[in-house]
């Protein structure tokens, strides 16, 4: 108890003991909530890599929506699904950056086994050694789908050379000589017009002495 003049009047105040508990605070025992989940340390991103892989994409759901359903985690570097060299179709599969592997990491633990268009996704981060220098050729560019029916109608249809038209010939001829020959080995008696014999027939050049 300690005694303090103020003048008018002697008041008594109590003073606390130095030996009083130490009062901690919630924020100070509890770590930080992000909303993100527990906090990935340095140890565990070791070996992987900013890449994450989803298989079994729903029709319809291809870069354009990717990019856009992504973003939301992080920013996107670099996407690419994987696509039919001939037809152009999807395989259904893509690859997709991101800017740090923490966010490929929180990616691919939220959209693993996400339902989506009565699909469910399957969706892990590739590790850094099995990640392929071309993974990403031609990423980021809008698909256009090539017309290749058109290209090879054209192609055929086209107007041929004199040297063109005789080799075709040629090759009709080899291969008619040859359906002949595999008929009469198999023992039918069947006998047509051969198609030497529709041809025109070429010129000679006669030698004189």
């Amino acid at each position: 108890m300690k005694l303090t003049d103020t003048g008018h009047h002697t008041v008594n105040t109590m003073v606390r003991s130095t030996h009083a508990p130490n009062v901690v605070s919630r924020e100070d025992t509890e770590p930080a909530n992000t909303g993100r989940g527990p906090e990935t340390s340095s140890s565990d991103l070791e070996g992987v890599s900013r890449v994450i892989y989803i298989g079994q994409l729903p029709h319809g759901f291809y870069e354009e929506q990717l990019k856009g359903f992504f973003d939301q985690f992080g920013l996107v570097t670099r996407l690419r699904v994987s696509r039919n060299k001939k037809t152009g179709k999807a395989k259904h599969y893509a690859f997709v950056e991101f800017q740090s592997p923490e966010v490929a990491v929180i990616a691919a633990e939220a959209m693993d086994n996400y339902m989506m268009f009565k699909q469910k996704l399957r969706v892990n981060v590739v590790k850094a050694a099995d990640l392929h220098p071309q993974l990403f050729k031609g990423a980021n560019k809008k698909f256009r789908a090539i017309p290749r029916q058109k290209l090879s109608r054209d192609q055929h249809n086209r107007e041929r050379t004199a040297e063109e038209d005789g080799l075709r010939v040629k090759k009709a001829v080899a291969k008619d000589k040859q359906r002949q020959q595999r008929i009469k080995a198999a023992g039918i008696d069947y006998e047509y017009e051969p198609l030497q014999a529709l041809m025109p027939a070429t010129p000679t050049h006669k030698k004189f002495k």
